[in-house]
C-alpha cells in the first residue's frame, strides 16, 4: 500500500517559510557589502580599461612616488613607509589594485599593469609633472611593464617576480629608460632568481641590493634591515630624482 505524505502543520509551515525568508534577507546582505567611505585624502580613479579603483594621497606636488603593493597585501601595507617619504619632502600615491576592497573587479592579476597606468594617468590629471615608482612583489612586476613604455625617473622593485598568474615583466625590463633599483632577501627563493635575472636584462642604470634574510616585498622595509633599506630607497631618489 502506497502511503500518501501527511500535510504539514499549519504552524509548522509558517516557521519554514519565516526561515527561508530570514536566510535568503542573510544571504542578500552578505552578497552586497555596503560601500566604504572615501577618507579625506582617499580618491576614485579609473583603470585604463575603466575599473573604478581606490586610492590615497600622502602630500602633494609635481613629483609624486607612486606605492604598487604587492599579492597578500593591499595599500595599507605602504601607510608608515609613506609618512617616511613625506617627512623627506616626497608625495606619495597609494592605491589598491583591482578585485582589493574598496577598488572593483576580480583580482585578474595579469591585468593590474592597467590599473598603475591609470594611476599615473589620473596624477598626471592632477597636475603631476614626474614619477617614480616603488612596487612590491606583483607591483613590482607591473611597475616594470609600465615603466617600459612610460617616461619615469626611477623605478624601485622589490622582491618582483619575472611572472606571476600571467603579468610577465622579463621582456619588458629591457625597455625601461628609467633608472631602476632592485631589492630582494637572498633567501627569498624565486625572487631572489627573478631579481637576478631582471637586473641581467636591464640596462644601465640599474642596481641590485640582496639583503640578508628571507623577507618579502613591503616585510623588508619594517623588518630587520629597514632602516639600511629604506636608507637605500631615499639615496636612489635623491641621486636620480634632483
Amino acid at each position: 500500500m502506497n502511503r500518501l505524505p501527511k500535510a504539514l502543520h499549519p504552524g509548522r509551515f509558517m516557521i519554514g517559510v519565516a526561515l527561508l525568508v530570514t536566510m535568503l534577507a542573510l544571504a542578500a546582505c552578505s552578497s552586497d557589502d555596503p560601500p566604504v567611505p572615501l577618507g579625506a585624502n582617499d580618491v576614485e580613479f579609473s583603470a585604463t580599461d575603466g575599473t573604478v579603483l581606490r586610492g590615497r594621497h600622502y602630500g602633494s606636488g609635481d613629483l609624486t612616488v607612486v606605492l604598487a603593493h604587492m599579492l597578500l597585501s593591499d595599500q595599507e601595507s605602504w601607510n608608515e613607509f609613506a609618512g617616511t617619504l613625506n617627512v623627506n619632502g616626497y608625495a606619495a600615491f597609494s592605491f589598491n589594485f583591482r578585485g582589493f576592497r574598496p577598488s572593483e573587479g576580480d583580482k585578474d592579476i595579469e591585468l593590474i599593469d592597467r590599473d598603475l597606468e591609470g594611476a599615473l594617468e589620473y596624477l598626471e590629471g592632477q597636475g603631476v609633472e614626474k614619477f617614480v615608482i616603488i612596487g612590491a612583489d606583483m607591483g613590482g612586476t607591473a611597475a616594470i611593464k609600465v615603466s617600459a613604455h612610460k617616461e619615469l625617473l626611477g623605478l624601485v622593485a622589490i622582491s618582483a617576480p619575472l611572472e606571476i598568474q600571467g603579468l610577465f615583466a622579463e621582456e619588458d625590463v629591457a625597455q625601461v629608460t628609467a633608472a631602476k633599483l632592485f631589492l630582494v632577501a637572498e633567501d627569498d627563493g624565486s625572487a631572489q632568481r627573478s631579481s637576478g635575472a631582471l637586473f641581467d636584462a636591464a640596462s644601465s642604470p640599474r642596481l641590485l641590493e640582496v639583503f640578508n634574510g628571507s623577507e618579502h616585498g613591503t616585510d623588508l622595509l619594517y623588518g630587520q634591515h629597514a632602516e639600511g633599506i629604506q636608507d637605500r630607497i631615499f639615496e636612489f631618489l635623491e641621486t636620480f630624482t634632483q
